[in-house]
């Protein structure tokens, strides 16, 4: 027991003799760790910042052009024959009677390509034959009209059509104007039908905008040729990018025969995104930190060497090499700690009230990014996860810069120190 306590008060003291060390030299300890907390705020700052942009655009991507799961035809997939479609109720059967119903909400489309035409340009189109109210249930697009520019859809208006702002500046086409699809049915005669602008959408990524059009079901059907209750395409969402990875597997094994995709096959870029933005913490506070170890090296080391006697002194007075060792490893991880923590905390205070308000990038950037699916507003996030994983790496980067000095302080004889 008396040994239990005399170990204890000796590391008591060890620690107490190190943290009182780092402050010997106030300038030199202030600016290394100036230095550790600025690059440490700095990188949180970034983490955080580019955490947040991309899980945004994922999230707003599957919201309004994706959905989490797409069910199609296989030979649809193929080559968009328009041919290639399902039976809606044999689908929705399936769906419905599943032990999982109540956690999706689904739009069963058409979706038909081919030729739009104004009065002043043409071009290819995909045409998605709609509900409006299933399709506001799985898609934003709804909410990314502008009040001046309209509504999705409405019951009341007479052969509508939604289009993006894109093919809206192409076509020259306003409000209110007539455009004309031309497309080839399931029996390969060429159909013509006009339709009237009654909604134009922007999104954060004008790159799908631009061949995406949408009508009610109802309207295209006919001209079709197809046989009742044809669908192409079954688009589902359910809570959250989590729920999707539990209930994707079950959704698959419902339709064997059929195209089964989740966002992920959906959109590839945005997944291996996503799966980037796994490892960066550990990239950008790496990189950081690997930096700053040199600083906290340089610091340390002439740390050691201006004491070269007081270390000799030490070791002559019965100080033991392992206890040295200690004491230079203890203010190392203390100086690097105290910087590390003030430079997350200040990271964390000018965070949080943007992540609930967003940093509009529009002044500086202006909307270059939505042409890669990229919003102008980027809400950081900061997760306890994101915080440990820091943590852990200061710890890591504060052991290894530690060693050399530590080292150096090994090699001193304690006589030949002392005549210094």
């Amino acid at each position: 027991m008396k040994t239990s306590n005399k170990k204890i008060i000796n590391y008591s003291l060890l620690i107490s003799l190190s943290w009182k060390n780092i402050w010997r030299n106030k300038v030199r300890s202030g600016v290394i760790l100036t230095a550790i907390a600025l690059g440490l705020f700095a990188g949180t700052y970034l983490v955080a910042f580019m955490t947040g942009w991309m899980l945004d655009s994922t999230k707003t991507e599957i919201a309004n052009h994706h959905s989490h799961v797409q069910i199609h035809n296989r030979s649809f997939i193929a080559n968009n024959d328009i041919n290639g479609f399902m039976d809606r109720e044999e689908v929705e059967k399936a769906l419905q009677n599943s032990t999982f119903a109540n956690e999706m909400k689904i739009s069963y489309r058409l979706s038909i390509n081919g030729l739009l035409a104004s009065a002043n340009n043409v071009t290819g189109i995909s045409l998605k034959g709609v509900n409006t109210e299933e399709e506001k249930s799985v898609s934003n697009i709804w909410k990314c009209i502008p009040d001046t520019l309209g509504e999705f859809l409405p019951n009341d208006a007479s052969m509508p059509i939604v289009i993006s702002q894109k093919t809206a500046e192409k076509l020259k086409l306003k409000l209110k104007s007539k455009v004309v699809f031309t497309f080839a049915d399931c029996n390969g005669d060429m159909q013509s039908i006009a339709f009237r602008v009654c909604g134009i959408f922007k999104t954060t990524n004008t790159l799908l905008d631009e061949n995406k059009v949408y009508v009610r079901y109802n309207d295209i059907f006919d001209l079709s040729a197809l046989p009742p209750n044809a669908i192409h395409e079954v688009a589902i969402t359910v809570k959250d990018l989590e729920s999707c990875e539990i209930l994707f597997p079950k959704i698959t094994a419902l339709f064997p025969n059929l195209s089964v995709m989740d966002w992920r096959a959906l959109s590839p870029l945005i997944a291996v995104s996503l799966d980037y933005m796994k490892y960066v913490v550990f990239i950008y506070i790496g990189i950081f930190l690997f930096a700053l170890s040199f600083g906290i090296i340089n610091t340390m080391l002439m740390a050691v060497l201006e004491r070269t006697r007081e270390l000799g002194m030490l070791g002559a007075v019965g100080m033991s090499k392992h206890k040295i060792f200690k004491m230079i490893m203890l203010e190392t991880v203390f100086l690097t700690a105290v910087g590390s923590i003030a430079g997350i905390l200040l990271a964390i205070i000018v965070i949080i009230p943007f992540m609930k308000s967003g940093i509009d990038l529009t002044p500086i950037l202006g909307g270059s990014f939505e042409e890669f699916g990229m919003g102008s507003v980027v809400y950081p996030l900061l997760t306890a996860n994101m915080l440990i994983q820091i943590l852990l790496l200061v710890v890591v980067a504060s052991i290894l810069s530690a060693i050399y000095p530590a080292r150096k302080a090994l090699k001193l004889k304690p006589l030949e120190a002392i005549r210094v």
